[in-house]
């Protein structure tokens, strides 16, 4: 793909007056406020992290503390004028931060993904067997749904979710499951998905991937796992560059190889090609459907079903997103203010599904 090419996603409803972005930080003052703090100091946390995440090279805090200071410049800038970036949002200033951090680091996050992954993998067949023994379709669905939400707890880029797991010694995946909101979600059309998905089976649907680790192994793959059985061919779409600890596109093959090892149903998926991969196009943790590769965009057309997983990618952008075809976003409100700002509390669950029809 040549890195500059893009295209806008093929089934947007209204491309014409399509924003990625939910938040106008320009005129909303308070919001503005708290995003520049908020971002500023995940930045500056990222300092402490930088030793651990890249023990062979000495200079790997010094860099960061580099990082920190031309975001945080940027910030005194915005502050003064905040019309000197256009956007003004969170998806913009993620980017920044994600760009400034390419300067010195190829992939920032890359021994935490590698280590939360390798444990994931190491449970991914106590998963898949708990999901298999549910005989009740809808319990089975539901149990992958929550899943997928369970996973996406584990976000290094939520300040909230790195205390929890930097201060819980063996915090895992069912300690993430009592912490999220039970049912009813604040946002939950569940029931409306499960009486789509239980009338006819997907031929195709893609699905815009957040975290690698226990996100990606223990939520998303079993979830995969499932669509294939019923014949549906799945699309994985991650970024082109590294962004937190949200999988690459590289990734994608390397891992769901990886648990293939555990499972027949990816292994078939993967040689049948009925799994496959594709770069997203994306730079940062958001997601812009206006600035997709091509590749993407080629393969979405064929689609009738889209997922899109994760607060950066379906609340912080893409939240009013209508598209041609089913569309399931499915999110863990992390950050508290963003949750009362939308009438709920933290680590509220949503699981929003619009029919096309």
């Amino acid at each position: 793909m040549n890195k500059n090419e893009k295209q806008v996603c093929p089934l947007l409803r209204n491309p014409e007056t399509y924003n990625p972005d939910s938040l106008d930080l320009l005129t909303n003052i308070e919001a503005r406020d708290y995003w520049l703090h908020c971002l500023e100091q995940m930045v500056k946390k990222f300092v402490k992290k930088a030793k651990y995440l890249h023990p062979d090279d000495p200079d790997a805090t010094e860099k960061a503390i580099l990082c920190y200071q031309d975001f945080h410049n940027l910030v005194q800038q915005l502050i003064l004028d905040p019309t000197i970036l256009k956007p003004l949002s969170i998806r913009k200033l993620l980017e920044c931060n994600e760009d400034n951090l390419r300067t010195y680091f190829k992939d920032p996050w890359l021994v935490q993904k590698q280590t939360e992954s390798n444990h994931a993998l190491s449970q991914f067949d106590h998963r898949i067997e708990l999901i298999d023994s549910i005989e009740d379709v809808e319990k089975k669905w539901l149990e992958i749904v929550r899943g997928v939400l369970t996973g996406n707890f584990f976000d290094w880029g939520a300040k909230i979710v790195t205390d929890i797991l930097e201060t819980t010694q063996n915090f895992g995946f069912q300690d993430a499951a009592h912490i999220i909101q039970k049912r009813p979600w604040y946002l939950d059309k569940f029931d409306d998905f499960f009486n789509q998905i239980k009338v006819k089976p997907y031929k195709s649907c893609v699905i815009f991937v957040d975290n690698l680790g226990v996100d990606f192994i223990l939520g998303i793959l079993p979830m995969v796992r499932e669509f294939l059985s019923q014949g549906t061919k799945v699309i994985l779409t991650a970024n082109t560059y590294p962004a937190l600890n949200d999988v690459t596109f590289q990734e994608l093959s390397t891992y769901c190889h990886k648990a293939a090892e555990h499972c027949s149903i990816l292994k078939e998926g993967l040689k049948s090609k009925h799994l496959s991969f594709v770069e997203n196009g994306q730079k940062g943790p958001c997601l812009d459907l206006a600035n997709l590769s091509p590749d993407l965009c080629e393969r979405m057309k064929s689609a009738d079903l889209v997922i899109i997983e994760g607060m950066a990618r379906a609340v912080h952008t893409n939240m009013y997103a209508k598209l041609t075809v089913d569309c399931l976003k499915l999110a863990v409100l992390k950050n508290e203010w963003l949750a009362r700002s939308l009438g709920t509390e933290q680590f509220a669950v949503i699981c929003d599904f619009e029919s096309a029809t």
